[in-house]
């Protein structure tokens, strides 16, 4: 006797039997190995007459609807047990660098609510048309998937936040959610933007971007790019990261950047410097492994002065040396 299962509008598990159909009272349940159980609150004697176990454990595979609510597609091995998934219909209230947590309320027929937490385990990337996925680990299988694949942005305080809509499916009533994910920003490629997240060490997004700012001036305290979202790139928009820019004690250049909160952390440089013209100095920015990053910044001679007198004097000095090497008179 083929058993089927599914969870309605009010997210009560239903099983079906031939002509029977059974709700029983329970809750859902996600294992830290990101199985979903059903945990039956009936008493023994009703377990017994519908043949049922104190828990029932799905297996299969998690995604992301439509509606931004989960999916369960059971599975046993490589066979799909049944077409439709189980649907659980919440919101999802927070982002964290290991785990996405969901909540889901539960109504049964005498009107009792329920309110439940659901966190699934995993870790955060993003994919080459450069959306935002959560990776659900499992024991000894690959990851699932959950794309969310709307365009993502950068709020105030510099973080990346995601925005969808949800669909009531009792009232049809539309209302609006907000992801933040708490991290920081790096720059190491000449092609990829990285966006790592606080308290973990598997969840980042490498951004493939296109460069706008491929020659940067400090007084303006920005470094712009460009990125398409979406299969077919149609999401282009532009970002920007706002910072300050510093010397570090040991030659190093700092894009110091405010999070929020007193939060400043900095995306480091290594500056290499160049022959330049009069009135301007030159830096073509390496990361740590000696590899171009395809963006120069340049400072007015003033400007660099009064940001750091001691390093001007430094670098005026390595600028006539390099001019005597190349046979230049560079006015300075």
């Amino acid at each position: 006797m083929k058993t089927l299962y599914q969870i309605d509008n009010q997210n009560n598990l239903i099983i079906k039997r031939k002509k029977q159909k059974i709700i029983p009272r329970g809750n859902f349940k996600i294992t830290a190995d990101n199985r979903l159980n059903f945990w039956l609150n009936e008493p023994t004697t009703w377990l017994r007459k519908y043949n049922l176990p104190k828990r029932i454990e799905f297996l299969g595979k998690w995604s992301l609807n439509s509606n931004y609510d989960l999916e369960l597609y059971l599975y046993e091995g490589k066979n799909l047990l049944q077409k439709n998934p189980l649907v659980l219909k919440g919101e999802i209230i927070s982002a964290q660098a290991e785990s996405l947590s969901f909540l889901i309320k539960t109504e049964d027929k005498r009107g009792v609510q329920k309110f439940k937490i659901l966190k699934l385990n995993g870790y955060w990337q993003a994919d080459e048309y450069n959306r935002i996925n959560f990776l659900v680990e499992k024991k000894e299988d690959i990851p699932d998937t959950l794309i969310f694949k709307n365009a993502w942005q950068i709020n105030p305080n510099q973080k990346i936040t995601y925005t969808y809509q949800k669909t009531n499916l009792l009232t049809k009533n539309k209302t609006q959610q907000t992801i933040e994910f708490e991290g920081f920003w790096q720059i190491n490629s000449s092609h990829k933007l990285t966006y790592i997240l606080s308290g973990g060490n598997k969840s980042y997004f490498d951004f493939r971007i296109q460069k706008e700012s491929l020659n940067l001036y400090p007084e303006d305290g920005k470094i712009k790019y460009r990125i398409g979202i979406g299969i077919k790139k149609e999401k282009m928009q532009t970002i920007y990261l706002y910072g300050t820019w510093k010397f570090s004690k040991k030659g190093a250049l700092l894009f110091e950047m405010d999070y929020g909160e007193g939060r400043i952390k900095a995306i480091e440089f290594s500056p290499v410097l160049n022959i330049t013209k009069k009135d301007t100095i030159s830096f073509s920015l390496y990361n740590f492994k000696n590899e171009p990053l395809g963006i120069t910044i340049n400072f007015f001679h003033r400007f660099l002065k009064e940001l750091d007198a001691e390093f001007y004097l430094k670098i005026k000095n390595q600028l006539k040396e390099k001019a005597i090497n190349v046979g230049v008179n560079i006015p300075f």
